[in-house]
């Protein structure tokens, strides 16, 4: 018997894509802490560099091939958000849905256990719900809702 996609697993894959657009990003901004200082050449001119002194972006808004981040952009994600802290996130990420998988498709589990381990996968999605993709129905204060229309 064939198994049809539910919008559950739909779900899991999109968000399993939104993790590793960050984790590619993250490994593009070069996967380890960036500082800001001065640079006196050409001009000076405030400089986002890597460790190695490779520059990722100035203050200037300078596209810089390796990062594939814009000046501004490039300063706002990585002081807010190193790569090296978002690889590990990531990795977090990717082993809590994996066991949240697990517990709502094991044969063992309870349906309440089950349907709180697709809560929280849907809780895990709510950060990335402004991105290409995202559909309402996962929003978890529809599924709650859902699941109390169900159970009634």
């Amino acid at each position: 018997m064939a198994h049809s996609r539910s919008s559950f697993d739909d779900l899991v894959e999109w968000l399993l894509l939104q993790i590793a657009e960050d984790e590619m990003k993250a490994r593009t901004a070069g996967g380890q802490a960036w500082r800001w200082k001065v640079l006196d050449q050409p001009t000076q001119r405030d400089a986002l560099v890597r460790a190695d002194g490779t520059v990722c972006a100035d203050s200037w808004g300078a596209d810089r091939q390796e990062t594939g981040f814009r000046g501004a952009e490039a300063k706002m994600f990585i002081e807010r958000f190193g790569p090296d802290r978002i690889l590990a996130d990531c990795e977090a990420k990717r082993r809590m849905l994996a066991r949240l998988q697990t517990l709502a498709r094991a044969w063992w589990t309870t349906t309440r256990a089950a349907d709180e381990a697709r809560s929280i996968i849907r809780e895990m999605a709510v950060p990335y719900a402004g991105r290409p993709g995202y559909r309402d129905e996962w929003r978890p204060d529809l599924a709650v809702r859902a699941l109390r229309v169900a159970s009634s």
